[in-house]
C-alpha cells in the first residue's frame, strides 16, 4: 500500500508539475488551464480528506461538483458544433443547480448520484466529441493531439469508478473500503492520461491533429516540421 500510495501521489502531482515546466508553451492553451485546475482542486481536496476525515462526505461532495464542472468545460471548449455546445451549457446549468439543492438538501446519496451523473453525462460528451472528429475532414493521427489523451483519461476514470461507487454506494467509509484501491488505480491512469497530454501539448505549434478543435487555430506549422 505504501507503494501504491507513493506511485499515486506521483500521478497527482505529474500534470501539475509538467504544465509548470512547459507554462511558456502551453499557458495560453485555456483547455490545459481547466484540465491543470482541476488537477489541483483534486489535490487539494485528497489533502482535506486526509486532515479532515470527519467531514469527508462534505469534502467528496463538493469535489464531485467541481469535477463535473471543470470536465464540462473542458468539452465545451474542444467541441466545436455550436448546438451542442448550447446543449452542454444548458445540461450543466440544470445538473449543477440539481446537485446543489441535493447537496445542501442531504435528501439522498449524493456522492452515488454526482458520480452516476457526471460518468453519463461525460461520456456522452466524449462520444460526441470522437463523432465529431472522425467526420472532420481535419482530424489527422488524433492520437498525437492532447485533447485525445485528456478525453481518454476521462473516459477510463469515470467508467471505472462509476461501478466501483455503485458497488459500495452503501458504504460509510467508502475510502477504508478495500475496494478502494479500484478508485486509486483509476486515479493513476487519468493522471498519467493527463501527463502525456501535457507532454504533447509543449510542441503545439506542430501538433496537426487538433487543427480544427479552436477557430483560433492556434497549430500552424505541420506535424513532420
Amino acid at each position: 500500500m505504501i507503494v501504491l500510495s507513493i506511485i499515486f501521489l506521483l500521478a497527482q502531482l505529474s500534470p501539475l508539475v509538467l504544465f509548470i515546466v512547459f507554462y511558456k508553451r502551453i499557458n495560453k492553451i485555456i483547455e490545459l488551464r481547466v484540465i491543470f485546475l482541476y488537477v489541483l482542486i483534486s489535490l487539494i481536496s485528497d489533502f482535506l480528506l486526509g486532515v479532515f476525515k470527519s467531514n469527508a462526505s462534505l469534502i467528496i461532495s463538493a469535489f464531485a461538483i467541481c469535477e463535473y464542472a471543470f470536465f464540462s468545460a473542458f468539452f465545451f471548449l474542444c467541441i466545436q458544433n455550436k448546438k451542442f455546445k448550447t446543449l452542454i451549457v444548458v445540461i450543466s446549468a440544470l445538473n449543477l443547480s440539481i446537485a446543489l439543492f441535493l447537496f445542501y438538501s442531504q435528501k439522498i446519496n449524493f456522492d452515488f448520484w454526482a458520480a452516476l451523473v457526471t460518468a453519463i453525462l461525460i461520456v456522452i460528451y466524449s462520444i460526441f466529441f470522437f463523432y465529431e472528429q472522425v467526420n472532420s475532414p481535419q482530424a489527422l493521427i488524433i492520437y498525437q493531439s492532447y485533447i485525445f489523451w485528456i478525453v481518454v483519461g476521462c473516459i477510463i476514470y469515470l467508467s471505472g469508478t462509476l461501478f466501483l461507487f455503485l458497488y459500495t454506494s452503501d458504504v460509510k467509509d467508502r475510502q477504508n473500503s478495500s475496494l478502494w484501491i479500484i478508485n486509486v488505480a483509476f486515479e493513476i491512469v487519468k493522471n498519467v492520461c493527463f501527463s502525456i497530454a501535457f507532454i504533447i501539448a509543449r510542441n503545439d505549434n506542430r501538433n496537426i491533429a487538433t487543427q480544427n478543435f479552436n477557430d483560433t487555430n492556434i497549430f500552424e506549422k505541420p506535424f513532420w516540421k
